[in-house]
């Protein structure tokens, strides 16, 4: 009995050292990791930064009581590579509307590439993939200045196609494929004086770094901006955690992966709104909400699950913050892409996607630029059980990805 109990328990350890040698399932670090960027790409996060709040502000405004989400990353990126195109005054528009002050060319794109590269790299826990893309027509010679600047420093794959329906098809299957199948198309029909399509794709997963029991997930009332009630599902966790407690507004800090990103839940007080938030928030007072942040033992944290798409056309808010001369047929000036041709804007598309679960969150964001030619005291709770904003950013650089409201957690 003896020898058969031995050889049982020998048995029985090599089964679980062969169960432990086959669990391929990687080990990533759970600290964070300090991202140190050159002073020049500091002030392009905070361009960038200014940027996503102001657009983001214009576009609440504009469609107020919606769930709406956008990627100031991939809306940037877009932008970017079309202003390497771009000249004289209609280039100094994309400065102010960027908020570029007095980077150089040069420096934006050094500081747009340095900052990508930090972003994919720092935690092997979150996936995160940014492309870029430039699809003009076939029969026309860009300016080999203007896809070696794109290539160098945007990575960007650069294509000549003839505009048919099956251009149409090949750019929605990158579209597709960058964004793991989350946004399938941006385009549905290509202009006969469409000339270009500058195309940025930016997908994030990370799950929580202190993930939720999906069996302590329950249904409860969410309050809607008119104060009617609707049943979604809530998740629930007690956790250590940083909050920053402001008179009119809590921000809860919720860590994905090893802690670099992370997402905000910007949480109106009851009797106030996300409108009373919005009027308080741009890039000076952010900043200085980050200061502001004590951890919590404890904290019970209660939020809704939510999924929902976004798709916005972004000529009217970005022609309001600036860029008006870009989109004017006769007086828009890239001449740094094409000899000899009046081009302009003629439309940004801007696409998302967020799923938030009890494992994390799976973004994805999808911006396209078309141009054309003539002829966004410490609590014992957090429940956010009414609308709130959200912001996606990685802790050292600040650098915002995504940031959304919802108004309806209910709705996809």
């Amino acid at each position: 009995m003896k020898n058969i109990m031995s050889y049982l328990l020998i048995l029985l350890g090599l089964i679980l050292l062969s169960c432990e040698k086959d669990d391929n399932s990687p080990e990533y670090p759970t600290e964070e990791k300090e991202i140190i960027l050159s002073a020049k790409s500091m002030e392009m996060v905070s361009s960038d930064n200014q940027f996503g709040i102001e657009i983001f502000k214009r576009m609440l405004n504009v469609d107020k009581g919606k769930n709406l989400m956008i990627s100031p990353l991939s809306i940037s990126q877009a932008l970017l590579m079309t202003y390497n195109g771009a000249n004289g005054d209609t280039k100094k528009a994309f400065e102010e509307t960027l908020f570029l002050n007095d980077l150089t060319i040069d420096e934006v794109n050094q500081s747009a590439q340095e900052l990508v590269k930090a972003l994919l790299e720092v935690d092997p826990g979150v996936i995160i993939d940014i492309a870029n893309s430039i699809w003009y027509r076939d029969g026309y010679t860009i300016k080999p200045e203007f896809i070696q600047v794109n290539e160098d420093y945007y990575n960007a794959e650069v294509q000549q196609l003839v505009f048919n329906d099956e251009a149409v098809d090949i750019i929605n299957a990158w579209v597709k494929d960058k964004t793991n199948d989350k946004i399938e198309e941006i385009i549905n029909s290509i202009d006969p004086t469409t000339l270009m399509f500058l195309i940025n794709a930016v997908y994030f997963k990370g799950n929580w770094k202190y993930q939720f029991e999906e069996s302590n997930t329950v249904h409860d009332e969410f309050t809607l901006s008119n104060g009617s009630k609707i049943t979604v599902p809530f998740m629930h966790q007690s956790i250590n955690a940083n909050v920053m407690n402001h008179e009119d507004f809590a921000i809860l800090n919720l860590l994905y992966g090893r802690g670099n990103f992370n997402m905000f839940i910007i949480l109106p007080d009851e009797d106030k709104t996300i409108d009373d938030v919005l009027e308080l928030w741009n890039n000076d007072t952010y900043n200085q909400w980050l200061n502001d942040f004590t951890e919590v033992s404890k904290l019970d944290v209660v939020i809704p699950k939510f999924k929902f798409a976004y798709e916005k056309k972004l000529n009217d808010v970005l022609i309001d913050m600036g860029l008006e001369l870009a989109f004017d047929t006769d007086q828009a000036d890239f001449s740094n892409i094409i000899e000899d041709m009046q081009l302009f804007i003629s439309k940004v598309k801007h696409k998302t996607f967020i799923e938030v679960n009890e494992k994390g969150t799976e973004a994805a964001a999808v911006t396209s630029v078309e141009v054309g030619f003539t002829s966004i005291d410490p609590i014992s709770q957090f429940i956010a059980d009414r609308p709130f904003l959200f912001v996606i950013r990685e802790k050292y650089t600040n650098s915002i990805l995504f940031m959304g409201s919802v108004e309806d957690p209910s709705k996809e």
